[in-house]
């Protein structure tokens, strides 16, 4: 695979070197002049928001092991949990919880995977790991994740009143003008992605990009609007510094809720571009890119890469 290089296509994304890190007003800060920046028809570039993409891998594919295995062997490609949680920090971690059966079913993120995933950022000093959805506390407890992260020392975090969101302007929306978002994302110092890749009724798959839909306040406003561009503008304003995809078992169909046909991949991939991401797991478990708009239309509002012969990929097997 060819190396992938900062370009216009990644205004908005990074990932930083230790001691480089933006605060995440610096970087809603930035994300402002980008927005001006494409209003304008000049590049898209990251250095809009004071770092430049220069990680030697895209995307780490780990294969072939346990939930957990797959989850520590990914980032550790990336370089580690500690290449991105620093001592004192807030992290703020975004499953899908909406499952209330077996993991087999793949229709939420494994709890073996938030159990590592809250493990490692306490042991790399987080002062405070948050595991939080726009989803009731019950499905956190009936699928197991709640307990999963209890014992690894975070907290769960259900988003169910107005109170818990902020309003942010959408400097690249057209649509989405500004969003209510979780104010604990907003203000935390990580923020980690954890999506499972399964089918969606509504977008035809649902991957990292979908997953942000779970911290905004009103997700029927999406549906009114264009559900694939409400995506795709959301996803052009909150940074996410790390993704680690639940490809351990993929819903193909009947998504999102199931059951439906089940891949057993034993997958887990890390990276920081979610258009990327969600292009990598489009194409390798459902054939194909295309028929999937709001991954197309991000590419077009320069979130990430959507070409995979352009990424650096580095695949770990057992």
């Amino acid at each position: 695979m060819k190396s992938h290089h900062a370009s216009c296509r990644h205004g908005g994304l990074r990932l930083t070197n230790a001691g480089s890190r933006l605060s995440r007003r610096d970087f809603l800060r930035g994300a402002a002049v980008v927005g001006a920046q494409a209003a304008l028809g000049a590049p898209v570039l990251a250095q809009a928001t004071g770092q430049l993409l220069r990680s030697p891998i895209d995307l780490a594919i780990a294969k072939g092991r346990s939930p957990a295995e797959n989850c520590r062997a990914a980032v550790e490609a990336l370089g580690g949990f500690s290449a991105f949680v620093r001592p004192g920090n807030k992290v703020v971690i975004k499953p899908n919880p909406v499952g209330r059966g077996r993991p087999e079913l793949a229709v939420n993120t494994h709890p073996d995977l938030l159990e590592v995933a809250v493990s490692e950022c306490v042991k790399a000093g987080a002062r405070e790991v948050l595991v939080v959805s726009h989803d009731e506390a019950s499905l956190f407890a009936a699928n197991g994740i709640a307990a999963a992260v209890e014992r690894a020392g975070g907290r769960v975090k259900a988003l169910m009143t107005a109170d818990l969101y902020r309003e942010i302007p959408i400097p690249r929306g057209t649509l989405l003008r500004t969003d209510m978002v979780s104010t604990d994302v907003l203000d935390a110092d990580v923020f980690i992605n954890m999506p499972i890749a399964k089918h969606h009724a509504g977008t035809g798959v649902t991957v990292s990009m979908k997953n942000l839909m779970g911290i905004v306040w009103d997700r029927l406003r999406f549906h009114r609007l264009d559900l694939h561009r409400c995506i795709a503008e959301l996803n052009s304003a909150v940074r996410q510094d790390l993704i680690i995809l639940d490809a351990n078992y993929v819903l193909l169909t009947n998504g999102p809720a199931g059951p439906g046909e089940v891949r057993n991949a034993r997958t887990v991939v890390a990276g920081v571009d979610p258009v990327a991401i969600d292009s990598y797991a489009a194409q390798t478990f459902w054939g194909d890119i295309a028929p999937f708009r709001h991954i197309r239309t991000a590419y077009d509002l320069g979130v990430g890469e959507i070409d995979l012969s352009r990424l650096s990929i580095r695949e770990v097997t057992a």
